[in-house]
């Protein structure tokens, strides 16, 4: 029989090692964690993330894993699925564009999580981490906009692969058990759209999830569970179920180009990181307004009105993002373009602390409804164009020069920076500095005990 999808993934994921890694590919495995961790302190603050806390206590067990808010101990399941609500609460997380998900939410906690646990060291936890973006890539690099355009959510749907293979891999799964569990993943895939288009909070609760059902996979897989081989690509399989029996046939036809650079290339490489905390399809609107109003000065009593220019697939790339008001939850504002828009002239920034303090403020309700998305077909899919017609007659216009592009590669000095700044309401600088250089040292720690206890002080 010719190898499937999945055998070829779990044959490649089962084999890789740290050595196999270039340094750049390594280098940007620990910008991964780190910008994830930054992220976490952020989600301490919201709603969803004490709702996270509250169910955590209830079904809490004994186990060697940190819960980074707070720091106590339990099994990695349930660990690393509230590390994972704390990370994916205000979209500040990573965007992986291959599978249009947040997959730093759920990689870097279940691979903490699980080599705290086995007492796995730092240069597993690095291998761990690049075959599980890896995975989901080649799963979603040719279906996700299929699986998307039907309702489906990119995290929700792909990240159970990516978990399912980074614990796997830490659990010590051989090949046949690794590709069980990458089988059993297609079937736990879970997460529609429906809560973006209402502007309710199970967006965030997605990840956690795909996050437990992936994990839930490589357990079952461990102790025995054989799964259909033909999971992704048969005739009743992944692609054909959540894209369509016309997405089933074009994998099919494209195998073995999806495959063919896997150990060449590594997706990771081509991650996303984010400087503002809003929707990836808002980020470059929302940086080029963030960018103009600190070089010109712009207040929100100057505006007349503002038009962001984007590509159509920007603009119906998601439910609820050319929504103008009113705003009544939080989820709806940071979706919203014309929001994000608006906060951004109003604070000269972006970050999670605008929608928790601004929500209800009439200057930026005001600015939102002054906001006319146009679309125009010559713009890349995540760039923008903004334009400012103010009340003295001027026009000023940005795009994306205005922007400093390192910011969403993230050098390591830029995810100290982002670290150090989102980590200071609880950790002292020096205790931030300690983490950084962990996280930078990661290769040289035989065992992470006591490694995410540096989150707390």
């Amino acid at each position: 029989m010719k190898e499937t999808l999945a055998g070829a993934l779990a044959r490649f994921a089962s084999r890789l090692s740290f050595d196999d890694l270039p340094a750049v590919v390594v280098e940007k495995a620990k910008i991964s964690i780190l910008d994830a961790m930054a992220c976490a302190f952020d989600g301490r603050l919201t709603e969803s993330c004490q709702i996270a806390l509250r169910v955590y206590e209830r079904f809490r067990k004994d186990g060697k894993a940190v819960v980074w808010a707070g720091g106590k101990k339990g099994a990695p399941i349930d660990v690393a699925w509230v590390n994972c609500q704390t990370i994916h609460s205000m979209l500040h997380d990573d965007t992986q564009w291959s599978t249009a998900s947040h997959l730093g939410s759920v990689i870097v906690p279940t691979s903490l999580a699980v080599a705290e646990e086995e007492d796995r060291g730092g240069r597993e936890v690095i291998a761990a981490i690049v075959a599980a973006y890896e995975v989901s890539a080649r799963i979603g690099v040719r279906s996700h906009l299929a699986i998307i355009d039907r309702g489906f959510r990119g995290s929700g749907i792909f990240g159970t692969f990516a978990t399912a293979v980074a614990s796997g891999k830490l659990l010590g799964l051989d090949e046949p058990a690794l590709r069980s569990a990458i089988c059993c993943a297609a079937t736990f895939s879970t997460g529609t759209l429906e809560a973006s288009n209402c502007g309710t909070m199970e967006w965030r609760f997605q990840n956690g999830a795909a996050l437990r059902n992936g994990m839930m996979a490589s357990y079952l897989a461990g102790e025995g569970l054989r799964s259909a081989e033909t999971a992704l690509e048969g005739e009743y399989g992944f692609f054909r179920a959540f894209g369509g029996p016309e997405l089933r046939l074009a994998i099919i036809d494209e195998m073995e180009e999806i495959t063919a650079s896997l150990g060449k290339t590594f997706d990771i490489s081509n991650n996303m990181f984010k400087p503002l905390a809003t929707c990836a399809l808002n980020l470059k609107g929302a940086d080029v307004a963030v960018a103009l109003t600190r070089l010109k000065g712009i207040k929100p009593g100057d505006v007349e009105s503002i038009r962001v220019y984007v590509n159509p697939a920007n603009k119906h790339g998601m439910p609820g993002i050319d929504r103008s008001g009113p705003f009544e939850t939080v989820d709806q504002a940071l979706l919203s373009k014309p929001f994000s828009i608006a906060a951004a002239v109003k604070t000269g920034d972006l970050q999670t602390q605008a929608y928790l303090d601004f929500l209800d403020d009439p200057e930026i309700a005001e600015l939102a409804r002054k906001v006319v998305i146009e679309e125009d077909a010559g713009i890349d899919f995540v760039d923008a164009e903004v334009e400012f017609a103010l009340k003295d007659g001027s026009v000023i216009r940005g795009d994306k020069s205005a922007l400093d592009p390192s910011s969403y590669a993230l050098s390591r000095k830029a995810a100290a920076e982002k670290f150090r700044q989102m980590s200071a309401p609880v950790l002292s600088p020096a205790a931030s500095s300690r983490v950084v250089e962990a996280v930078f040292d990661l290769e040289h720690l035989s065992s992470l005990t006591g490694f995410c206890e540096l989150l707390y002080g």
